[in-house]
This record gives structure tokens, sequence and C-alpha cells, in this order.
């Protein structure tokens, strides 16, 4: 049995499924290092290799190596018969840590990360906040997984109203969610202004316009080369820029599909793949527009976030929450998902506008995501439910006493309603 930590130390563990650095894994490491100022031990469980917990560990967090399997949602029938297993044994994981390591609250960033931790937080009586990075439409697997794990959650975080309103759509009531937009990762700004990437600005005087992202269809990369191949003739010295890598290695063929169209006569040598590039402030600051081309499923785009605080000029798409960061035609141009004409219309239109007006009103803006505002409301409401937690358990919060059959389920119907 784990004792109390000593007052003023609680020990959150987050658990994510993935390794591999996407807006989410920047969300989680702007956590690690912010939340040490209010009074939070983040102590990280993933698969151990990866960009995560190598970034995880330079930040000097605590991970702590589980080999999750991500559990996606596939029509292979022997994917869907090795997940019992691998549910089984990562959650006997997640339960051995918090043993372990004395965890006063468990914080997951995905329904199936919350699927790993329900165990533990019902056996340990432990409260579990989820954070919500998901939007409409949700899929039947989906929704089944987050109704499952709704149950054993205390509380949501919502990056944005979008994920708000996913919860709502599953019969998950309000008065359980929270909104705490995104805050721009502390390394992202610690060096002040950055400069242009060298070797972009170098690629001749361009414009220069960029999409950023991991590389996969939701993410719409395609339709920025066809409003960049729309562009080209009217543009002859235009550059376009693809900066992200391929997150997953089944979403090759869309790779492929992209570099092909990167060949066609109107493109040919114009268009750069960085892939995965560390001076991602740099290739933001290099560009003459920066374009988020998102179809889908865009709940909070760091990028964009990232984008206003350094002044750029901005096309997005309306997905998600895009509308809750940029405000159009004063801070960026919003245009409707999945049509690149209006996209290339936005491109070139955005090209021939004031770089300093937008930048200027775009920067000020995005002072409302200043890490600490964010890691300060997140602090605030593990306060909050840590606080609740002690009063209706009666006992320390890190007591750790296995609960069974029907005492687990007084439990979660007396302090998580639905």
């Amino acid at each position: 049995m784990s004792t109390c930590p000593p007052a003023g130390r609680r020990r959150v563990l987050m658990v994510n499924r993935v390794a591999h650095l996407g807006g989410v894994e920047r969300v989680i490491l702007t956590l690690i290092g912010g939340l040490r100022a209010h009074g939070y031990e983040v102590l990280l469980a993933c698969p151990g290799e990866g960009e995560l917990p190598e970034a995880a560990r330079a930040a000097g967090g605590t991970v702590l190596p589980v080999a999750f399997d991500r559990m996606r949602i596939t029509a292979d029938p022997r994917s869907l018969l090795r997940y019992p297993a691998a549910w089984r044994d990562g959650a006997a994981a997640v339960e051995r840590h918090c043993r372990d390591r004395g965890i006063a609250l468990l914080h997951t960033h995905h329904p199936v990360g919350t699927l790993y931790a329900m165990r533990a937080a019902r056996r340990l009586r432990l409260p579990l906040v989820q954070h919500m990075h998901e939007v409409l439409p949700a899929r039947m697997a989906y929704a089944a997984a987050q109704r499952l794990g709704a149950r054993a959650c205390t509380r949501f975080l919502c990056v944005s109203g979008a994920g708000r309103a996913l919860l709502e759509s599953l019969g998950i009531d309000r008065v359980r969610t929270d909104i705490i937009h995104n805050g721009v990762d502390p390394g992202f700004l610690a060096a002040g202004p950055a400069a242009p990437a060298a070797d972009i600005a170098g690629a001749g005087p361009g414009p220069h316009l960029g999409v950023f992202g991991v590389i996969e269809p939701r993410k719409g990369q395609h339709l920025f080369l066809e409003a960049a191949a729309a562009l080209a003739a009217r543009w002859p010295q235009a550059r376009f820029w693809v900066v992200g890598k391929l997150a997953l290695a089944d979403h090759a063929d869309y790779l492929h599909r992209l570099q092909t169209m990167a060949e066609a006569p109107a493109l040919r040598g114009r268009v750069t793949f960085t892939g995965y590039r560390a001076d991602v402030a740099g290739c933001l600051r290099a560009m003459d527009v920066v374009v988020q081309a998102s179809t889908r499923h865009e709940s909070l785009s760091m990028a964009l976030i990232e984008a206003l605080s350094l002044g750029c000029r901005i096309v997005a798409t309306d997905v998600g929450g895009t509308a809750e960061i940029v405000t159009h035609g004063r801070t960026g141009l919003i245009v409707p998902p999945g049509d690149a004409a209006a996209l290339a219309a936005a491109m070139e239109r955005m090209l021939g506008l004031n770089a300093a007006g937008f930048g200027g009103r775009a920067a000020a803006d995005a002072t409302r995501f200043r890490p600490e505002i964010f890691c300060a409301a997140v602090a605030g409401r593990f306060d909050a439910v840590l606080g609740a937690w002690r009063r209706t358990s009666g006992q320390c919060v890190q007591r750790h006493q296995p609960l069974l059959g029907a005492r687990v389920g007084a439990q979660v119907g007396k302090d998580m309603p639905l």
C-alpha cells in the first residue's frame, strides 16, 4: 500500500497510447513542464520508444514505458481478437504504476487511454480526468469506447467547444465538462521571435505557402496541393511546402499520392516535403501564408495557435475549433472544408492583403493561448477534482484499496454521475 505524499506534492499519471509527436503530444509536453509550478509532478505512461518519450525525458519528465496497443478501429478480425489481451495487459501496467508511484490522479488523452486507465481508477479509488481532443462526427466504435470509459471519468477537459459538443452527443452532461483551450508549447516561445528557416528563406523570393501537420488524409494535404496547382500559373515564383512527417505506416499510400500530385507539370520542382522538423517556429516564420487544410477531426489545431502566436498570415478550413482560434477577416481567412477552389481563392487573397495588419492582430490575439494560462487552468481543475474526491471518499486520495463488485458500482454511481 502506498503512503500519502508530502503536502504540496501531487503525482499525476498521464496515459497516452502512442509515442509519436503530434498536436496532442505537444499538449502533454506543455503540461509536464507547466504543472510543476502548481505543485503537480507529471509521470507519463506511453510506449517506451519514440519521439514523445524522448522529448518528455529531455523536458525532465519521468516516462513509465507501457507497450500499449493503439486498438484502432479496424475490420481485421485478427486485430480485434488481440484487443482483450492488450487491454488486460495495458490496464494491469497502469494499475501497477499507480500503486508503485503513489499516483493521486489519472489523466488520459483518448478514449482508448481511458479504457486502459479505468481499472486502476476503480480499484484504487482514483479520480480520472480525460482530455477531449476529438470532435464530431464520432464513428460507432469510438462512440462505444467513449461511453464505456465515461463511466469511470470524474471530469472532461475539452480543448474546444467542438469537443464538448461531441460529449453531449454521446449523452454526457455538460456539468462534467470544462473548455480549456490549448496553450503554446513554452519551448516554442522561449527563444523569442524565430528567425525564418534558412533553407526555406533561401529557396527563392517566393511567395512561400505551407501546410503543417502529420501526413494523413484528414489533414487535407491533397487539397493544399490542388489549390497550389490552381495558383501556380499566376504566381510563377511561388513555392509550396508540406511540413510534417508520415506518422503512421498505413498512410504510406497517401504520401505516395501527394508525391505524385507534386510531380504534375504545374507543380514539378516547386513542392518540398520537409518531413519532421524540429524548427517548426522557423518554418512558420518563413511562410508568406500558413495553411490548415483539414477536412475533419481537428479539435483545436496546435499549428494554427503557433502560427497565430508568430503573427503569420493564416488560411484555414472551418472544422472543429478553428473559429475559436482564427477570427475570419481579422486574424486570418476561414473557408469551407474539402473545397480546393475556395482554399486557392483564400490563399491568393491573403497574398494580396497587408501582412503587417493581419500579423499584428494575430499576435495580439494569441496571448490568450499563453502556456502559463493553459497550465494554470488545468491545475485549477485538478485542484477542484482532488478536493471534491477527498470530501466524498473521506480518505487520502493515494491510499490504494481495491474495490470489488457492487462496491465499485456504488462508487461510480455516487461520485461520477452520467
